[in-house]
């Protein structure tokens, strides 16, 4: 069983599986059309390992190319495909949440020890403003 690694992830061929049918079955991104190497559309670079055909290509391919509709791999290999955009999970979106406002600033964690200060305070400013205004 050969290993297939991809830009994002790095999965297993089920035995008697086309390389094109692994990409779909894991969320690939791969244009097709006739599934038998004829037209090219599943066309994807081989960046490391072999393939083999099962059936000669009519298609034109580069040296550094593969069709993955009618080929298996050899040995582990590394591709050039992508998953599809909906299963990319964005990866800035923890580092820089988004704020409706500048002025909307997030609540700081709170104490209980830092509530029962400013309670406190609070209750000594009061008593201090009481003593200030009274005339006796």
């Amino acid at each position: 069983m050969s290993v297939v690694q991809s830009q994002h992830i790095r999965f297993n061929l089920i035995p008697q599986e086309t390389l094109l049918e692994g990409l779909e079955r894991t969320g690939h991104e791969v244009e097709y059309q006739c599934r038998s190497g004829y037209c090219g559309g599943c066309r994807v670079r081989l960046l490391a390992g072999e393939v083999e055909y099962l059936e000669q290509p009519l298609a034109f391919i580069g040296a550094d190319e593969i069709l993955p509709c009618c080929c298996i791999p050899k040995s582990d290999i590394r591709i050039d495909c992508e998953l599809r955009p909906e299963l990319l999970v964005p990866q800035m979106d923890d580092m820089f949440p988004a704020q409706q406002s500048l002025f909307d600033l997030p609540d700081p964690p709170s104490k209980p020890m830092a509530k029962k200060k400013a309670a406190r305070r609070k209750s000594n400013k009061s008593a201090n403003l009481a003593k200030n205004l009274s005339l006796f």
